[in-house]
């Protein structure tokens, strides 16, 4: 199990806390569930899902705002005027987990766990409607790159926009609240997930029992029909599902090590890296331009965080390098500073420089004088300087 798996099973076990502090019934997602089931093993950092009845999401976002817990956040509509959709996200602050396709959807993009609402389904036809084209229209108007070809969407793209003139982020707590009232339908026959692309239905009794599941070592909750919860999300045949080994995604980057602010500390602000996306999207053609701007993105990001772990292996070796310069052996000053060098010359192509250490830039440039790169040397100067 790595370290990204290993947070996900941290941050869970840290809602089933509160959870059960607040009596608060919630179940693990139908992937986590499917592994626990089937003794497939978690590989996805982006399995953390839970579900909860939509007035019990509420009391729980009400729960952690009384009793915050530092390194943490609970991320809604309610507080984030740019917020994908109905739901919680219960992040670590401490993590990295930036999805270039979300755009700004996330003030907080560290790793986190997905709660999302068991609604319940709307009596009359006209209401739910209505309900439905407003929180279309706001996930039309989050999400970046969504559907521009519907006209349906088109159309409550446009309502919502017209909504906005009150303020974007009044619009969002006041559609948080009323999505709370109405999702919570009493004597409901079934519960409705949205997810992004598909909508599921479970009866209301899949729900009425729980029995406990095995994860990494700690045990959570499922419904105890498990068979029908299965049945409704994957079909029949969940038995003979195999889920993907995950492999990242060349517009993600995930660390459990990394600081998300760390990370944009090095890359640039989010907004602004948002914009260079916007920019490289315009410039390129229809043709080459998702691919051209994919590779160029997946290329800085890596790189920007190979050199975030880089600084933490120059520092944490700070006093071996001092040392041999003291004792001037220049031969395995040059071999150590090899990923260093890399990493400049790659950086300045970039119109940026790399220094982990004031101490450690001053001895890598005497180093490469002795070593005669003194253009090398020169180049970092000027942007040093």
């Amino acid at each position: 199990m790595n370290r990204e798996i290993k947070e996900v099973v941290k941050l869970l076990g840290e809602i089933d806390k509160i959870c059960k502090r607040e009596g608060i019934p919630y179940y693990l997602g139908p992937q986590l569930t499917l592994c626990c089931v089937t003794g497939q093993e978690v590989t996805s950092p982006h399995a953390g899902v839970v579900y909860m009845r939509a007035a019990d999401m509420e009391r729980f976002r009400l729960a952690f705002e009384r009793e915050p817990q530092d390194g943490r956040i609970v991320e809604s509509m309610n507080n984030n005027k740019r917020f994908y959709g109905f739901f919680l996200r219960y992040t670590d602050l401490n993590t990295l987990c930036f999805r270039l396709n979300e755009g700004r959807s996330y003030k907080y993009p560290g790793m986190g766990v997905d709660i999302l609402p068991l609604r319940g389904k709307q009596r009359f036809r006209l209401a739910h409607l209505w309900t439905r084209a407003q929180e279309v229209g706001w996930n039309e108007l989050a999400d970046y790159y969504g559907d521009r070809r519907s006209k349906k969407r088109a159309l409550c793209r446009m309502a919502m926009r017209l909504r906005l003139l009150t303020g974007r982020g009044r619009l969002g707590k006041s559609l948080y609240r009323m999505l709370c009232r109405r999702m919570n339908v009493e004597n409901t026959q079934e519960y409705v997930v949205r997810l992004k692309k598909k909508t599921k239905y479970f009866p209301v009794e899949t729900f009425d029992e729980t029995r406990t599941v095995e994860l990494e070592g700690k045990k959570f909750p499922v419904p105890a029909d498990t068979n029908t919860y299965l049945t409704r999300y994957y079909g029949a045949d969940y038995q003979q599902k195999v889920l993907p080994v995950y492999t990242p995604k060349v517009s993600e980057m995930v660390s459990a090590r990394i600081r998300y602010e760390d990370y944009f500390q090095e890359v640039g602000s989010q907004k602004s890296f948002i914009r260079k996306r916007m920019r490289a999207r315009k410039k390129s053609g229809r043709a080459f331009r998702r691919k051209k701007y994919l590779n160029w993105s997946w290329n800085y990001v890596k790189f920007c965080a190979y050199k975030i772990e880089l600084e933490k292996y120059y520092l944490d070796n700070k006093d071996y390098i001092i040392n041999l310069y003291k004792n001037k052996d220049y031969p395995a000053l040059e071999k150590a500073f090899n990923p260093y060098t890399r990493a400049t010359v790659k950086s300045l192509k970039n119109d940026e420089i790399f220094i982990p250490d004031e101490e450690l830039q001053h001895i890598y440039l005497d180093v490469l004088n002795k070593a005669g790169r003194t253009r090398l040397k020169a180049k970092i100067e000027k942007f040093w300087k």
